[in-house]
């Protein structure tokens, strides 16, 4: 049986109540903005709802005032306000009040791995690739050079 793609219209607001409810949920990433950590289509993360204050370098599933719903990296945390900022970017947005964060990820499987915050991956892109943000156009032109060329 194939995994049915649904509208996030439908699916989140579902999301976010089994979240609420103390579920932890898996979600296939679907958008290019945390490259090169996370790719569409290969990597699915696993949400869970925040149990403490987010910090710096942590991925925040949140929905936008427009309704929009984002997956990104806490690039700054003060109380009551996050700002984030996806792998890919090096536009920061925010802040945005924590009541929009309705989970975490707490791991992610990526390319068959399971990966967890501990991992020296996912701290290579919550420590020196957050703190580099303006460096990163050129790195992901390296990137998809290699990875994907039809882009670059």
């Amino acid at each position: 049986m194939s995994p049915r793609t649904l509208p996030a219209a439908v699916l989140m607001p579902e999301y976010e109540a089994l979240l609420r409810d103390g579920a932890e949920l898996p979600l296939v990433i679907s958008g290019e903005s945390m490259l090169p950590f996370l790719r569409p289509g290969r990597d699915t993360v696993f949400l869970k709802q925040p149990d403490a204050p987010l910090q710096r370098g942590d991925i925040a599933f949140y929905r936008r005032f427009d309704g929009s719903y984002v997956l990104h990296r806490v690039v700054r945390a003060e109380p009551g306000k996050y700002w984030f900022l996806g792998d890919a970017q090096t536009r920061v947005e925010g802040p945005l009040p924590a009541q929009c964060v309705f989970a975490h990820v707490i791991a992610v499987r990526r390319g068959g791995r399971l990966v967890q915050p501990q991992h020296r991956l996912w701290r290579f892109f919550a420590g020196p690739w957050l703190k580099h943000a303006r460096q990163r156009p050129r790195l992901l032109r390296v990137y998809r050079w290699f990875y994907h060329p039809s882009k670059s």
